[in-house]
């Protein structure tokens, strides 16, 4: 073989050789990132030369040492069960995942593939180390924090793991919908998002959201944020001391659940503005105070609260409409008094202090009733006493109905006289007024020339009228009449 020849043989063995070599290629990161106690995948996808291959087997190995091996004798003992191959190597994947990280676990590792035969490589020049973490990386949390109430709220929580096979787990402290998404970043690390939407409420408020990311191997992380939900005024109630004697000063205090926080206003019960601020002051209260009410105010609405009317004390207080009555023959009493706490009613009869055969109470209303026998007694005391004080009142008995009558029929007969006495004076002035005008009769003179008869009267008409009788009628056949009118008329005159 001349130079030529041989010059030609060796470059077509170092091209063979160039062209083997290049065919065997691997295609790994330097290096991952991995938490300890969890898990880490190495990417990995490899290639070789254009042969036809049936059987793949595929190697990791540290140095001498193999860390996996399809047979599992093969492998080193701290490494068996915890390595397994994930890639199809037909389809030249070759990524290995490495369970329960340990600190010695660092590597650096690399791949071989045996195919039939003579084919096979190791790819000892792309070795990949694994850099360990003690704690998860921070978790990236976001979520609008300042709402209105009733807006809708979404919420990301968002993480990178190396184990792809389990990837982290996430809890929300509120309920709502929940979407998980992963994402395959670089360099055996991956992207786990879960998303969370919910309707804000006013119990939101002030309270933190958290995400709690549990991790392959146990580990959490557990970022939390403090939504601030806008809302208007609930729970509006006005704070008082109910019970307040008349006279005295009542405080009253608004108070209400709202973000952001209130401004109040104070009204009486027909709507009529009092004060402005959180507290009022109600000064000489009296029975007759009116209602009142607190309007709780901010920028997302007015609210008010229900009306309180304040339990005013005060002694009693007996109407002047109570009073004694009898109804056939049957005598009562009613004493009614006013008070705040209702009063005790009592009776005193002379020496005598009777309780209510009765008693009604009607809110500030007592109404004691004395039912007993009154004897002559004219008049009977009510007495109502409470807590704070007393009254008394004088109640007049009424008259004995037997003795209302005889009253009444002694006083209709006095009536009946006077107007008898009236129509017959008249009569008798009439009678009179007529008569001055005839001549008087001497007695004397009539005695002497006749004798004494009987006196006889003339048969006259009954009248219908006073003021048709005539006086001469009557007396002008007896001259004894004529004789003696002067003593009658004056005896009348005197009587009437």
């Amino acid at each position: 073989m001349d130079a030529l020849q041989q010059l030609v043989f060796f470059m077509c063995i170092c091209f063979k050789a160039t062209q083997t070599e290049s065919s065997w290629t691997v295609d790994v990161p330097s290096s991952v990132e991995g938490l300890l106690g969890s898990c880490v995948v190495i990417p990995c996808s490899y290639n070789y030369p254009d042969i036809a291959a049936h059987t793949f087997t595929g190697i990791w190995r540290i140095d001498d040492q193999v860390i996996y091996h399809p047979t599992e004798s093969n492998t080193m003992e701290k490494y068996r069960g915890r390595t397994k191959l994930l890639g199809d190597l037909s389809k030249k994947n070759c990524s290995l995942m490495i369970e329960n990280l340990q600190q010695s676990d660092g590597g650096p590792f690399f791949f071989r593939i045996e195919l039939e035969g003579p084919n096979k490589f190791s790819y000892s020049n792309n070795k990949v180390s694994i850099s360990m973490i003690g704690e998860p990386n921070p978790t990236d949390f976001f979520v609008q924090e300042e709402v209105k109430e009733g807006q809708t709220v979404s919420a990301f929580c968002s993480v990178s793991h190396s184990c792809p096979t389990n990837p982290p787990d996430f809890h929300w402290s509120h309920s709502g919908e929940q979407h998980f998404q992963t994402q395959n970043l670089q360099n055996g690390q991956w992207k786990a998002t879960s998303t969370l939407t919910f309707r804000s409420d006013r119990t939101d408020n002030n309270k933190p959201l958290r995400c709690r990311v549990t991790y392959h191997g146990g580990k959490q992380r557990e970022p939390s944020k403090t939504i601030k939900v806008k809302y208007a005024p609930v729970n509006v109630k006005v704070e008082y001391q109910s019970d307040v004697n008349e006279g005295e000063t009542a405080h009253l205090k608004c108070s209400s659940d709202a973000n952001p926080v209130s401004s109040y206003e104070w009204h009486s019960e027909s709507g009529a503005l009092l004060n402005k601020g959180q507290t009022y002051t109600m000064s000489n209260v009296s029975r007759n105070s009116e209602a009142v009410y607190c309007t709780a105010v901010n920028e997302e609405g007015r609210v008010k609260s229900s009306t309180v009317q304040l339990n005013v004390l005060y002694a009693p207080d007996t109407e002047t409409y109570s009073k004694c009555s009898s109804y056939n023959g049957i005598v009562k009493c009613d004493c009614i008094v006013q008070s705040r706490p209702p009063s005790t009613v009592h009776f005193v009869l002379g020496d005598r202090v009777l309780p209510s055969s009765k008693v009604e109470k009607n809110g500030s209303v007592t109404t004691g009733t004395l039912q007993t026998d009154f004897g002559s007694f004219k008049f009977v005391h009510c007495l109502a006493n409470n807590t704070l004080g007393n009254s008394n009142l004088t109640l007049f008995l009424p008259v004995n109905d037997n003795m209302q009558n005889i009253f009444i029929a002694s006083g209709a007969g006095v009536i009946v006289l006077i107007i008898l006495i009236a129509i017959g004076v008249g009569v008798v002035k009439k009678c009179r007024g007529q008569s001055d005008g005839t001549p008087k009769s001497d007695l004397s003179t009539t005695r002497s020339d006749r004798p004494a008869e009987p006196p006889r009267y003339a048969q006259t008409k009954r009248k219908e009228n006073y003021e048709d009788v005539h006086c001469n009628d009557i007396y002008g056949n007896d001259s004894v009449y004529g004789n003696t009118e002067t003593d009658w008329d004056e005896s009348v005159y005197a009587n009437v």
